[in-house]
């Protein structure tokens, strides 16, 4: 390798960050229709993961991430216990829903980006698209490299095994996830 290459393939390396999600600062939200005119919302707790952002080549990037299935919360206690049971998310088999990045490309503007990869739920994966904002990247009071992310995305429950209820509860399920990650040195 020549003298000028590794001082690119250097500076590349320095553009490359990695970053910790922080669960006690971050939800995942999801929202279905039920029974045509209202809508459920709800949440998982516990998600962890960890990002590798490089400014300079974003096909480097990826994130992988995890959420604890039986955190599932919805408000009502009956509801969750039937969301956690093997009709739906089956979370004494399948402890966890995951996430793990494919590419990184930029998104319509420069805040935007757009994370393809495998979701996987219940046993099953699909590939999905997160519409990723960065909403900030400050310091804490610590002192501590912040970032904070917004990512959308919508998947069809069927095409991950939870079928239960058909045409009483719909289909498509609308994902928001609101991420802290703090910068690992």
């Amino acid at each position: 390798m020549k003298p000028q290459e590794a001082i690119k393939d250097s500076a590349r390396d320095s553009a490359q960050t990695g970053w910790s999600i922080a669960s006690d600062y971050t939800t995942v939200q999801f929202s279905v229709r039920n029974f045509f005119f209202f809508t459920v919302e709800g949440r998982f707790a516990n998600l962890t993961g960890t990002i590798v952002f490089d400014e300079d080549d974003l096909r480097r990037s990826s994130v992988e991430a995890a959420v604890e299935a039986a955190s599932i919360d919805t408000g009502i206690k009956r509801r969750d216990a039937d969301l956690r049971s093997k009709d739906f998310l089956d979370v004494e088999r399948h402890p966890q829903i995951h996430f793990r990045s494919a590419s990184v490309e930029k998104g319509r503007d420069r805040d935007t980006l757009r994370v393809a990869g495998e979701l996987t739920i219940k046993g099953t994966s699909r590939d999905v698209t997160l519409d990723v904002t960065q909403v900030d990247r400050s310091r804490s009071p610590q002192g501590e490299e912040i970032a904070y992310y917004t990512a959308l995305a919508e998947v069809d429950r069927f095409d991950f095994g939870v079928s239960y209820w058909p045409g009483i509860i719909g289909r498509k399920v609308k994902i928001v996830i609101h991420a802290q990650a703090q910068r690992q040195s």
